[in-house]
């Protein structure tokens, strides 16, 4: 935001009354402040508040009695992440000279921008009621409608979650306007700081230490949850400003901005050939003018840029036009969005979303929180006329500038840059889930890769229209990878046509006329030239299944989604999602296994080590089989699918249902009010049964410290001994009791203390510890063998989220494929939310299938010559596997394991390595898969694909 002329004219003059101040300084303090001073105000007028703010605070250091550099300093703290700071700058300066420049109006700015808004408002008032100019009255005029909005909008809140993208692509510098791929595979983002080419420069690319940094473009590609190292795009690279504003869906054309001292800065746009960018080219004058255009967004069919300039003619200072690609290849004359995007401030930053429909803006108007809000407006297909916009709302936007908002195709999520406190520097990329405050984008987005002979190649792709026979776009496959991506939208049929010379065409016909859903799918496109099928004696040219059919699938995998079975099991899913991890008091979860006539038809031997099985007779004589007093739903799920693992003939029987103290309820009569909300005339069934809690068997003293004995603690050690999990603890247990008295190892206490914990079943439980790692744990169990021999039959526990099991029953649980599972509440989810992660492993670590490994990736690299992997010795041989794919990245991984906890328990190993990010990758049947392509692809069960 800039700082209007009258307002700086309020700074100069106050800076005047403190020159006299200066006359009792020394010769030697008067001549370093000269030098210091004229090169901080320069900064300031230059609105560059990082690099200005440490000279007034030297300056300060310097004269203490200046009001003027702390004013300056508040105002710049406005600015920086440390605005907290600026309240007691300009706080101090008015308690001096309550009339000292526009002190009230930055007072309110201050506070405003710290969100105390009745308090900022006091100040905007005090400010109009001086005798200002109208320009001067204006500006505080607007704040106080800005803190009127945002005292709305952080009363209703968007229920989302915000992350900062972190390092590597956030640094203490500035990075802003991400632009993605419309498969978030690739961001592309605008640097400024340190690292830019040049460093700082004057206006005519010189270095000087009083100039600024320009703009440079970087780009990083995503694998797994996490970015790799960014890296310059230097064929795009000058001297001046490079910054990058836009990106089609497929990824293949780049808008970037340039500026030099001749013009306001024009849109520029290039072209990937392979691994490379082709020249930058001007767009033209339909788009271009004298004056300022500096950010823009292509339609999915590359045919409508959507764009903001400063031109004349407008509502206001920028405002957002549109140009339609003309047959020639050029872009048409613009014509503005019109009075329901525009307003008589400032419109930036449009993205059209792949839908077509859905523009995402910056505006300074509007119901803003202050600065720049990101708005989205719909098009209504009527009269190709924009809804009014709605604001994102809070905490999506701020009292700061919130810019450049991006959409991944299915909705998800939302990339935008922000200086909003706590980030890492002046302006940082953060990630926003769900994206979208409406319902889901509705369009097919085709992923796949196109050979010619079995290698990737450069194709033209042809989409046209079936029913209007116009064209729809061109697109092209990558050369380097194959690569291709294409958004198509709904209410008609298409014709698409890839083309390579030498090879027979390959066509498709796609009807998403009536497409209601978000889908996207994976078609992968076979080329052969006429001799390679003669060598290779190959009769079709293509042995794709058809994409029409993969559409259709997905359209019927999205619908069950969304309805699943039954009323009740749709409700269930929602009590696990909403309060699987609840633990509230008086109430516990049972796992019923089944009722039985005849008890001896119940095996329990099928669920040995899954807990203490108990039963009971109701009041038909009939045996209930069940595990009592787990603390939550989820624990209790979690044990249900354990269970059905090992035996799925039991699913149609077993259920989780709820000991409210002391009473036996049925889910839908402990949460009866939540199975209503969709069918108010719900009934549950009514009966209830008093649980008689039978007493819990535990392990005597003497079967304890065997537990151990058939296995080879010294290899668990040497596999797992270092390693630190979440949610992991080991303990030695001293013994079990059911009467105090008999416990005679107090005095073991000089070791260390001793904790007592009092089971289900009355039994007492004598603890020492806890310990983070195995090896911890048994170096302290075998040195206090050898100090106390009474302590030899002491054994080590694992506790895994406060639940106790011994080693054996840890560490080597029952391999079993099992039936197919739910882990519909995991597809979306970030898995880098450690709670979610922790649920996961709760879940699926001890799982394992034929076919199916884990590996950690160690490294991702676009140049794997650069990989140095000397943090990883240790672990060699064998060397990490090293493999290129499709998409030009290079994966290194290490090692292999049939269950994801061995998998998690090497990568904490890697971690404490010095290997930050380190993540488990899958391998199903030689493919190579992502936790959460498991997850969404039906996770364990037989049918992964």
């Amino acid at each position: 935001m800039r700082v209007a002329r009258g307002l700086v004219l309020g700074i100069l003059v106050a800076f005047c009354f403190s020159i006299s101040a200066q006359n009792k300084l020394s010769h030697n303090l008067k001549k370093e402040i000269g030098v210091l001073a004229p090169q901080a105000d320069f900064l300031f007028s230059e609105q560059n508040y990082y690099r200005a703010l440490p000279l007034y605070l030297k300056l300060l250091s310097l004269d203490s009695t200046q009001d003027y550099y702390r004013y300056q300093a508040g105002i710049c703290y406005i600015y920086t992440n440390d605005k907290d700071k600026s309240i007691d700058f300009l706080k101090r300066v008015y308690s001096h000279s309550p009339v000292f420049g526009d002190i009230l109006y930055y007072l309110g700015r201050a506070y405003h921008v710290n969100c105390q808004f009745d308090t900022a408002i006091s100040y905007f008032q005090k400010y109009v009621a001086n005798n200002l100019t109208e320009e001067r009255k204006e500006s505080a005029r607007r704040y106080i409608g800005y803190c009127n909005s945002a005292k709305d909008l952080i009363a209703h809140p968007v229920k989302v979650k915000i992350t900062n993208l972190g390092s590597p692509v956030n640094t203490d510098a500035s990075e802003y306007a991400p632009v993605i791929t419309a498969d978030e595979s690739e961001i592309i983002y605008t640097y400024r700081g340190p690292q830019s080419t040049g460093g700082l420069e004057n206006i005519n690319y010189k270095p000087d230490s009083n100039g600024e940094y320009y703009e440079d473009i970087l780009m990083s590609q995503k694998v797994g949850e996490g970015w790799v190292i960014p890296e310059k795009l230097s064929s795009l690279d000058t001297k001046g400003n490079d910054a990058s504003i836009a990106l089609s869906t497929d990824g293949e054309i780049l808008f970037t901005f340039r500026s030099t001292p001749e013009d306001g800065g024009d849109i520029y746009m290039s072209k990937l050939n392979g691994d490379s960018w082709t020249k930058p080219v001007n767009l033209g004058a339909n788009v271009n003018s004298k004056y300022w255009e500096g950010s823009c967004s292509l339609s999915s069919d590359g045919m409508t840029l959507y764009f903001a300039s400063e031109r004349p003619g407008g509502f206001g200072g920028r405002d957002i036009y549109s140009s339609r690609q003309q047959s020639n290849g050029k872009w048409g004359v613009a014509h503005n969005l019109g009075g329901n995007i525009n307003t008589a401030l400032n419109e930036d930053a449009p993205f059209i979303h792949p839908d077509g429909i859905t523009l995402f803006f910056s505006s300074e108007g509007w119901n803003n929180m202050g600065g720049y809000d990101i708005f989205y407006s719909t098009l209504n297909q009527v009269d190709s006329s924009w809804n009014r916009p709605v604001n994102m709302g809070y905490p999506i936007n701020s009292p700061d500038d919130d810019r450049y908002y991006v959409l991944s195709a299915d909705g998800s999520r939302g990339y935008f840059s922000s200086s909003r406190k706590g980030g890492y520097g002046q302006e940082d990329i953060y990630v926003v889930s769900p994206g979208y405050r409406g319902s889901r984008p509705v369009l097919a987005l085709t992923i796949g890769v196109v050979t010619v002979d079995e290698k990737p190649t450069s194709a033209d792709i042809k989409v046209s229209d079936m029913k209007t026979q116009e064209p729809r776009g061109d697109f092209h496959s990558n050369a380097n990878t194959g690569k291709y991506i294409i958004a198509l939208t709904p209410g008609t049929k298409y014709k698409i046509a890839v083309e390579v010379q030498g090879s027979e065409p390959h066509i498709e016909y796609l009807d998403v006329d009536s497409l209601a859903t978000f889908v996207k799918v994976q078609d992968d496109v076979h080329l052969y030239t006429p001799e390679y099928k003669q060598a290779h004696n190959i009769t079709v040219a293509d042995t794709n299944e058809s994409l029409q059919k993969k559409v259709d699938q997905q359209v019927a995998a999205y619908t069950a989604e969304g309805n699943l079975d039954t009323y009740d099991a749709r409700v269930y899913q929602s009590l696990l999602n909403n309060y699987g991890t609840v633990d509230s008091a008086g109430v516990s979860y049972n796992l019923e296994l089944g009722t039985y006539q005849n008890p001896k038809d119940f095996d329990s031997t099928k669920y040995h080590g899954l807990g203490t099985i108990l039963h009971r007779v109701d009041a038909q004589g009939n045996t209930i089989f069940y595990v009592d007093s787990m603390s939550t739903l989820l624990d209790a799920e979690i044990l249900k699918y354990k269970v059905i693992a090992r035996d799925s003939n039991i699913k149609k029987h077993i259920m989780v249902t709820v000991n409210e103290n002391g009473k036996r309820k049925l889910m839908q009569q402990f949460y009866l009010d939540e199975y209503k909300k969709d069918k108010q005339d719900y009934v549950p069934d009514t009966t209830t049964h008093v649980i008689t809690n039978t007493p819990m068997i535990s392990l005597s003293n003497e079967s304890r410290s065997q537990a151990t004995v058939n296995l080879d603690t010294s290899q668990l050690v040497n596999d797992y001994g270092h390693s630190s999990i979440h949610g992991l603890s080991y303990k030695l247990e001293l013994g079990t009791y059911t009467d105090t008295s008999q416990f005679k190892l107090g005095f073991l206490s000089k070791y260390g203390a001793i904790k007592m914990e009092k089971f289900p079943d009355g039994t007492i439980h004598y603890y020492m510890g806890p310990f983070h790692t195995l090896s911890q744990a048994k170096d302290f169990q075998e040195n206090l063998a050898k100090k106390e021999p009474e302590a030899s039959k002491a054994i080590v526990m694992v506790f895994y989220f406060g639940k106790p099991k011994t080693l054996e029953q840890f560490f080597s649980p029952p391999c079993s494929t099992g039936p197919p599972q739910d882990f519909t509440a995991f597809i979306g989810k970030n898995l880098n939310d450690p709670e979610v992660y922790d649920k996961l492993m709760q879940m699926a670590g001890d799982i394992c299938m034929d076919g199916l490994t884990f590996t950690v990736q160690v490294a991702a690299y676009r140049h794997p010559d650069n990989y140095k992997y000397s943090k990883l010795t240790s672990f060699i041989p064998p060397d990490p596997l090293k493999q290129p794919y499709p998409d030009g990245i290079t994966r290194f991984t290490l090692r292999q394991f049939n269950s994801l906890k061995k998998a998690e328990f090497f990568r904490q190993d890697v971690i404490q390595k010095g290997t930050k990010d380190a993540w488990i990758t899958a391998i199903y049947k030689g493919k190579r898969m992502l936790l959460q392509e498991l997850i969404a692809a039906n996770f364990y069960s037989n049918s992964v694909n």
